[in-house]
C-alpha cells in the first residue's frame, strides 16, 4: 500500500511540474508577443566644429577689441594685436599715382568690368575694394582687394561701375580722389555682388540725400557739400580716440554691428583709417536722415564691447574659400555665421580684411517704422 501511494505521489508531482513548465512557456510566449520597451542610448555629444586654420583665423585669434567710442550714432571699437607678421607700409593708389609709378587705363576701347593697371615702381601697391577711380569712359570702384606687384606689367583690375549713364570720354588715364565708396556700395563690391546691386546702392544714397546727378554718379553724392561736411565731422569726432598701435576697427551703426576692417599693421591702418571711417559715416548719416524723415526721435545706443568681440570671432565659425587674384597673394572669401567679406593674404600674412554683417548692410526703407529705442546701460562715450 505504501508503495502504491509513493508511486501515485511521484506521478502527481511530475504532472504538476509539467503544468508549471507549460504555464511558464506560455507566459514567455505572451511576453515575446508584447511590444518590447526600447531603451535609447544617449546621443554622444557632437564634436566641436573644427576652426579653419588659415592666416585670417590665426590673425583674428590674436586680436583684441578695445572699449568703444560713439559719436552721432556711429560706434567704433579699436582692434589691436600683439603679433605683427608683415610690417610693410604698402603704398596706396593715391600715393602711387602722385609718384607717377601707377597708371590705370581702359582696356582697349573700353570694358565696364575691367581696367588695366601697371606698377612701374619697385614696391607693391595695396588697392582696396571700394576705392574709387575716376575718369575714362565712366567712374569705377575696385571689386576686390588687390596687391599690385612691383614692375607688374599691365594687369587687369576687376571693377564695378558707379556712374550709370555715361560711357564716353578721352583715353586719358584714371585718377583717384582717395575716396572709398559708402558702406552699402563697398560691401556689394567686396562680397562679389553683381553690377545691379551696386547701381541700386548708388540710387538709394542719391534718393536718401536728394542728390541729383545726370549720370547717376556716386561721386556726386559723396562730393556734395552736405555729405563732405557730415563725414568731416565724424572723422574729427573720433580723432582723439585712436591709439598708435590700433590695426583695425569694429563699427556699429545706431547700436548694431555693421562691419569690421583690420590690417596687418598699425601704419597701414593709419593710412586708410579716415577713408574707411568716412565710408561708414556716409551710411550712418543717411540712416540718421531717414530716422528724422520717419519722425522717429532716435536715442544714442552703444553696443557692448563683448558684442563687438563676438562679431569679430564669428570669422572663426564661417565658411572660408580661397580665390585667385590678378595681383600677388590670394583672396580668402568669408561667408556664413552672420557675416561675409574677404581677406587678402600675401606670404602667409593677412594684409587686409573687410567683413560685413549680412543683415545690416542694406539700409532700411523709407518711411521707417517707429521702433521703441532704449538707452544702453553702458556709459555713452561722446
Amino acid at each position: 500500500m505504501r508503495g502504491v501511494l509513493l508511486i501515485a505521489a511521484t506521478i502527481l508531482g511530475g504532472l504538476a511540474l509539467c503544468t508549471a513548465a507549460r504555464a511558464a512557456y506560455l507566459e514567455d510566449d505572451d511576453a515575446a508577443e508584447a511590444p518590447a520597451r526600447l531603451i535609447v542610448a544617449p546621443r554622444p555629444p557632437r564634436p566641436p566644429r573644427p576652426v579653419p586654420d588659415n592666416p585670417l583665423t590665426r590673425a583674428v585669434r590674436r586680436m583684441s577689441v578695445r572699449r568703444g567710442y560713439s559719436y552721432k550714432g556711429l560706434t567704433v571699437f579699436p582692434v589691436e594685436t600683439p603679433h605683427v607678421l608683415d610690417r610693410t607700409d604698402y603704398p596706396s593708389i593715391a600715393e602711387a599715382l602722385r609718384r607717377g609709378v601707377l597708371r590705370i587705363t581702359e582696356k582697349g576701347t573700353g570694358s565696364v568690368p575691367v581696367l588695366l593697371a601697371e606698377n612701374t615702381g619697385d614696391r607693391p601697391i595695396l588697392m582696396l575694394a571700394g576705392e574709387m577711380v575716376l575718369g575714362g569712359k565712366q567712374n569705377r570702384i575696385l571689386r576686390e582687394d588687390l596687391l599690385l606687384p612691383a614692375k607688374s606689367g599691365r594687369l587687369e583690375l576687376p571693377v564695378l561701375c558707379v556712374e550709370r549713364r555715361r560711357w564716353s570720354g578721352p583715353e586719358a588715364a584714371f585718377k583717384s580722389n582717395t575716396a572709398i565708396a559708402a558702406l552699402n556700395v563697398r560691401a556689394a563690391a567686396s562680397t562679389h555682388q553683381d553690377q545691379e546691386a551696386v547701381w541700386k546702392g548708388v540710387s538709394d544714397y542719391q534718393a536718401a540725400l536728394r542728390v541729383s546727378s545726370p549720370t547717376e554718379d556716386l561721386q556726386a553724392v559723396q562730393d556734395s557739400p552736405e555729405v563732405r561736411k557730415a563725414v568731416a565731422d565724424y572723422v574729427e569726432g573720433f580723432r582723439k580716440h585712436w591709439r598708435p598701435d590700433t590695426v583695425g576697427m569694429v563699427v556699429a551703426r545706431h547700436g548694431r554691428i555693421v562691419g569690421v576692417d583690420v590690417f596687418c599693421n598699425a601704419a597701414l591702418f593709419r593710412k586708410h583709417r579716415d577713408r574707411i571711417l568716412e565710408s561708414y559715416a556716409v551710411d550712418c548719416y543717411v540712416a540718421r536722415r531717414r530716422l528724422r524723415a520717419g519722425g522717429t526721435a532716435w536715442r544714442k545706443l552703444v553696443p557692448d564691447r563683448r558684442e563687438a568681440e563676438r562679431f569679430l570671432r564669428r570669422t572663426l565659425r564661417a565658411h572660408h574659400e580661397w580665390r585667385a587674384t590678378p595681383g600677388a597673394g590670394r583672396l580668402l572669401a568669408v561667408s556664413g555665421a552672420g557675416l561675409r567679406g574677404t581677406g587678402l593674404v600675401y606670404r602667409q600674412a593677412l594684409l587686409h580684411a573687410s567683413l560685413f554683417a549680412e543683415d545690416q548692410v542694406i539700409m532700411p526703407p523709407v518711411p521707417l517704422p517707429r521702433p521703441i529705442l532704449r538707452r544702453s546701460p553702458q556709459r555713452r562715450l561722446e
